[in-house]
């Protein structure tokens, strides 16, 4: 009967005793038992996968893509110089420009030499006045350009642009002395505007002439050179010029450093111009 007590049913030594506690009653494989212990054996985990490398064409194309700014950079470069140069015209042609003085005709304000800034704003807003510096297109003189070249046009274009030469020889920088309806007299080089004379502390080289009176015509303005003696002006060459002449107000001196600064101009107080009807 002991000897029965120590089988199972089906004649099999009991050793659950044993693998409780990991002894070598390990049960036997069974052939085509394909279930591992799972308290002993653990089925073995593959290795990630390595990534694969990029093809040899894909990284060929990274460093061409890298190396293709520069030739981006050339494609794109015509397209910038023609906004930048599209820029420069409109602001030269409608907020500032630079002149280059040719003469004395404005000395000591002004050397030959110089260049000025001009800006083209403020007379959209209001009307010149009396002692401000403005450059303005006269009928006087012949445009060099007429006679030249077109490589000497391109140039002087170029020149013009950058404000190394004069921009046209029709433009003239003068200070305002009268406008529409004033009375000038020059007296013993003395400047009358309405019976007043005027403080022109600008002036260094005295003209001892006389001159009118003249009344300015309705949408005219009177100009005079500071260098009295060696300026054609409204007194002589130039006459009354038209308001809408000006091409603007001049601001700065931007070359020569040692003459660089502002033109403020000088504010002349007069009595208003008296109309007088028949």
């Amino acid at each position: 009967m002991a000897d029965r007590d120590d089988l199972h049913a089906d004649g099999a030594p009991d050793d659950s005793a044993e693998n409780l506690f990991g002894g070598p009653g390990r049960r036997a494989a069974v052939p085509g038992d394909s279930t591992p212990d799972a308290g002993v054996h653990r089925a073995a985990q593959p290795p990630p996968a390595a990534a694969d490398p990029a093809p040899a064409h894909d990284r060929d194309d990274t460093r061409h893509g890298r190396g293709g700014g520069a030739g981006s950079f050339f494609r794109e470069l015509p397209v910038l110089l023609l906004i930048a140069f599209v820029l420069a015209f409109l602001l030269r042609t409608f907020v500032l420009q630079v002149f280059f003085i040719p003469s004395t005709s404005m000395a000591p304000t002004l050397q030959i030499d110089d260049r000025i800034v001009v800006e083209k704003l403020t007379y959209l807003a209001r009307e010149p006045r009396r002692g401000e510096i403005v450059v303005f297109e006269g009928e006087n003189g012949q445009d060099l350009s007429l006679d030249q070249g077109t490589g000497a046009r391109v140039v002087r274009g170029i020149g013009q642009f950058l404000g190394v030469v004069p921009a046209n020889a029709r433009d003239f920088v003068k200070r305002v002395i009268g406008v529409q309806g004033d009375e000038i007299v020059i007296e013993d080089g003395r400047v009358f505007v309405n019976g007043q004379a005027i403080d022109e502390p600008y002036v260094v080289y005295p003209d001892a002439s006389d001159y009118g009176p003249v009344e300015v015509p309705e949408g005219h303005l009177f100009f005079l050179g500071d260098n009295r003696p060696n300026s054609s002006d409204s007194r002589r060459g130039l006459g009354m010029v038209p308001a809408d002449a000006v091409v603007g107000r001049a601001v700065v001196i931007l070359w020569p450093v040692d003459n660089a600064g502002r033109l403020t101009g000088v504010h002349h107080e007069v009595p208003e111009a008296t109309t007088t009807t028949d």
